[in-house]
């Protein structure tokens, strides 16, 4: 929804974490500067009511002093390397413990050098980024500039106090771990800052670029956040929504939708809805709105909506039904139409079938009288062409029953043994015509007496014998029946047609049991067919509740095969319709 602004100012561009890390330290090294000047001033003056010798030296090294105060600011303001301010900074604070040192034995005695000294060390340990390594460089000078300033003064070390020595040097170490720490500190702090700069970053990222907008209201829902992505897809201007009702912005007839929701999320449940909102052109811009309670949040305080368009979804939700809808619509009126050409061709075989028995019968009729060869011949041709077109009309009608649904089987007692043999003697001739040698094993415990449907069994095997000597020129064909499994009350009988015929390729094989299917797309015209006949085996076999499948490979044969569960002899019959 258009529900909100960013009100406050975004910078474009913020300061890299340790350029600003940098400037911090060297405004407080500014100070530290200014603190050493006015030290220096203040020893200027006393040097000059204390010393009484030497006060042309101990002026000059005053200027020295304040040289070196000068060459730090001016390196602490000139655009340099880090390595080279470090460098200068080394330098200088190296440059006041050496000129301390001096300027303690021009006055005859060092006994404040070293308070100097460690003050000068904790002000570098707790101000500059060098870490441990450089102010250890820079203490050890100062313990070698003291130590050198008191041999000056008193022409040996030897009168130095131990325990004055060793506290030196423990606070010198002290301001050594300082620094450590501190520089430890800086790093770790550094790296959480530029984490979080680096999340803010992200997060800023996505809320500019993504493709929600998000909204944040008030409890009295008006807007007093929106992020910046409302211009690209409302073209409004972000600043333009703040402090505006966001219910001026929702479609009328979405107010009581959206309300509900509102209401929803302020009760402390889930709640999203789908609205309509303007455009700058005044066109409706169609969202889904998420609302997540945050009123209570400390960070937030509001109540936050996530929104994006949604109408190129809309839209292909919209194409897509109606697409759904022609589509069965088109289903429907096809199989309408597939089911009533089958009905037809179902409800016709028998008006189909007998003109061509009639035919078959009379040629019969015919070819018993006396005739001349020529003629004989000629009607034993149509007799071939009627009875061949018998069977593809025997298949095709079986084809439209089965689709139909008006294919039946029966479950009756049956000699199944007996059938093998009748369906394979059925072919002996036409085997025999080709010179192939065709057997028939059936295994010793295969029985006699099932319950099952012989017509149909009779059919399948016959098909599939019949393609066997169709597609074998040389060899032999071997109808085999084995028993797989047995139980007390059924057997699963295996009945298989092996040849030595052309084969099929792999490739092939998946799409043999389709209508119309065949193992090759020249094998109808070298050895004719509708490519029926399997698709109608594997229908009846599926009916009879077995299932089909084929061994096969290229110029060495094939083996097609049927499984069929078959009860052990019962009496009565069952008719079940397909």
């Amino acid at each position: 929804m258009t529900l909100g602004t960013d009100s406050a100012p975004r910078p474009d561009s913020r300061p890299d974490i340790r350029d600003t890390d940098r400037e911090a330290l060297s405004a407080r090294a500014r100070v530290g500067l200014w603190v050493v000047l006015v030290a220096i001033a203040a020893f200027t003056l006393a040097d000059l009511k204390l010393v009484q010798h030497d006060l042309p030296s101990m002026l000059l090294v005053r200027v020295v002093q304040l040289a070196l105060i000068g060459a730090a600011s001016l390196a602490l303001r000139v655009r340099m390397s880090e390595r080279v301010r470090v460098a200068s900074m080394v330098a200088f604070v190296s440059g006041l413990y050496v000129t301390s040192a001096i300027a303690g034995s021009l006055r005859g005695g060092m006994t404040t050098q070293p308070i100097t000294g460690l003050a000068i060390a904790f002000a570098t340990a707790t101000t500059l980024p060098w870490g441990p390594w450089l102010q250890l460089v820079s203490v050890t000078v100062a313990v070698l500039a003291i130590a050198l300033g008191d041999y000056a003064v008193h022409g040996t070390l030897a009168g130095a106090s131990p325990h004055m020595a060793a506290g030196l040097g423990v606070a010198f170490l002290v301001s050594v771990y300082i620094a450590h720490q501190l520089e430890r500190y800086r790093r770790e702090r550094d790296a959480a800052e530029a984490a979080v700069r680096r999340n803010e970053e992200r997060f800023r990222s996505l809320i500019e670029h993504g493709s929600d907008v998000i909204t944040i209201l008030d409890a009295e829902g008006v807007i007093r956040y929106e992020s910046p992505s409302v211009e690209r897809l409302l073209d409004h201007g972000a600043e333009d929504l703040l402090g505006e009702q966001a219910s001026r912005y929702v479609h009328p007839d979405d107010l009581q939708a959206v309300a509900a929701a509102f209401g929803r999320a302020i009760d402390g449940h889930a709640a999203s809805v789908e609205c309509r909102i303007p455009r700058r052109d005044g066109s409706w811009c169609d969202v889904e709105a998420v609302f997540t309670n945050l009123l209570d949040h400390p960070a937030v305080g509001g109540m936050v909506v996530n929104w994006r368009d949604i109408g190129e979804r809309k839209r292909a939700e919209e194409e897509r039904a109606r697409y759904v809808h022609e589509l069965a619509r088109a289903r429907d009126q096809a199989l309408a139409s597939t089911r009533a050409k089958s009905m037809f061709l179902a409800n016709m075989s028998h008006e189909v079938r007998t003109p061509m028995n009639v035919i078959i019968g009379m040629t019969d009729m015919v070819l018993d009288t006396e005739l001349a060869s020529e003629q004989r011949a000629n009607l034993e041709r149509v007799r071939a062409a009627a009875i061949g077109l018998l069977a593809i009309i025997n298949d095709i009608l079986d084809a439209s029953k089965i689709e139909a649904g008006k294919m039946t089987v029966e479950a009756v007692d049956m000699d199944l043994r007996r059938t093998i043999e009748e369906a394979a003697g059925l072919l002996v001739p036409a085997a025999t015509a080709k010179g192939l040698a065709l057997t028939c094993t059936i295994a010793p415990d295969v029985p006699a007496q099932l319950m099952g449907d012989p017509v149909r069994v009779r059919q399948t095997l016959v098909n599939l014998v019949g393609n066997a000597v169709k597609f074998t020129d040389a060899g032999a064909i071997t109808v085999e029946a084995r028993v797989l499994r047995r139980a007390s009350s059924h057997v699963v009988v295996r009945v298989s047609v092996t040849d030595t015929g052309i084969g099929i390729p792999p490739e092939r094989q998946a799409g043999l049991f389709e209508s119309f299917a065949q193992g090759d797309d020249s094998t109808t015209r070298v050895y004719g067919g509708t490519g029926l006949g399997l698709a109608i085996c594997r229908q009846l076999v599926t009916l009879m509740g077995g299932h089909m499948g084929v061994e096969s490979q290229p110029g060495r044969g094939s083996t097609f095969w049927f499984e069929l569960t078959m009860k052990c002899r019962t009496t009565g019959a069952d008719a079940v319709a397909a």
